[in-house]
């Protein structure tokens, strides 16, 4: 089939960017867009947060020797793209001379890289901002074209145009979404929840004045029901809003903690105090994190670790339960897993998960502040 002209590739790919509401499909449908309608034979996007660190969030027709071992080559270790780009020296598209991930691959794999031995990169970014870089290349390539680092940088600007959007709506959505969930809470409280109380208080009355045997256990059985459903709303208002919040993050956490029956070992380091957006998010990591532990575990104890300083909050959580095998799980997280990553993207922060069968697991997220 014909390839598109140049044109009609970025008009192409700029209509779908356009329509795209979700991160992750979004740069995967526009790298393919890419692959697909141009000379390029493959593509892959790092984002990098501000430690340097990278993640690899978008790849395609990647040869295998670099998907081998769940893409080991591309996420594991540092290379000179990262480097530089971190260091703010990899300001425009460029040709890399030597990339130690494919030369990694190389030697382990050498009959399985489909002739792919240099790539070019290109920083992703939106104005002044940074969000990682998108890397392509072609079967015996070392050199791209001014024509192709053109198409690059244009493609990378699209895209960065597009994260930013996005994350600017997720914000704006997010905040909607704690507006409606604490005004949800408030009035489960007040109406709901007070109805419950009311009728469990009625139906103990009512038994303590009949002398009835079928009577007080008709009763009993409403008192018993409406404690149990008392029970169900207090789990779901704390799960709509941080109760105790407004008392610091450690008390929260040890409210929450307390109800779901685990017990909470604080190490911390600096004050804790965070900005309101950023601190109930790091609640909602905490608390999907304790949720995982009392689910999954086979473990009541969790230590938490928090650091605050100028530029940066730290947490760290640990439990020596049953594990998991965290490189299988990577490509396809639990749902718990995927909010904790979501909540840490929205907040601009990096998380590590590292875990491993009967050995417990560990989630670090560090969090910039500035």
């Amino acid at each position: 089939m014909e390839k598109p002209t140049r044109t009609s590739l970025l008009k192409e790919i700029a209509e779908f960017l356009n329509e795209e509401t979700e991160m992750y499909s979004m740069m995967h449908g526009a790298l393919k867009k890419l692959v697909n309608g141009s000379n390029f034979h493959t593509g892959w996007i790092f984002f990098i947060d501000e430690d340097g660190k990278h993640e690899l969030v978008a790849e395609d027709a990647l040869p295998p020797a670099l998907t081998h071992n769940n893409c080991q080559y591309m996420t594991e270790g540092t290379c000179w793209c990262v480097t530089a780009y971190h260091n703010k020296k990899l300001t425009k598209a460029s040709n890399i001379i030597t990339c130690s991930r494919i030369v990694k691959a190389t030697k382990e794999h050498q009959d399985k890289t489909d002739e792919i031995t240099h790539h070019a990169t290109v920083p992703l970014r939106s104005g002044s901002e940074q969000f990682g870089l998108l890397n392509i290349a072609t079967p015996n390539t070392k050199r791209y074209s001014e024509e192709d680092l053109e198409l690059l940088e244009s493609v990378a600007f699209q895209i960065g145009s597009a994260i930013k959007r996005i994350i600017l709506t997720d914000h704006e959505k997010e905040a909607a979404r704690i507006n409606e969930r604490n005004r949800l809470a408030r009035d489960l409280h007040d109406s709901v929840n007070q109805m419950l109380f009311s009728l469990k208080i009625t139906a103990h009355a009512a038994k303590s004045i009949t002398e009835q045997k079928a009577a007080q256990d008709a009763f009993q059985t409403i008192e018993d029901t409406s404690q149990s459903a008392v029970n169900e709303m207090k789990a779901l208002i704390w799960q709509l809003k941080p109760i105790g919040l407004e008392q610091g993050l450690i008390a929260a956490i040890k409210q929450y903690s307390q109800y779901i029956q685990v017990e909470p070992e604080f190490e911390v380091e600096g004050l804790i105090d965070l900005p309101n957006t950023i601190e109930e998010h790091v609640y909602r990591i905490i608390q999907e994190s304790l949720n995982n532990v009392k689910k999954h575990s086979r473990q009541t104890r969790a230590k938490i670790y928090l650091e605050q300083n100028k530029h940066t909050f730290k947490l760290r959580m640990s439990d020596n339960g049953i594990g998991f095998d965290s490189h299988q799980i990577s490509h396809s997280p639990t749902h718990g897993l995927k909010n904790i990553k979501q909540r840490t993207q929205v907040i601009k922060g990096h998380i590590d998960i590292h875990s491993e069968l009967n050995k417990g697991t560990e989630i670090e997220v560090i969090i910039p502040l500035l």
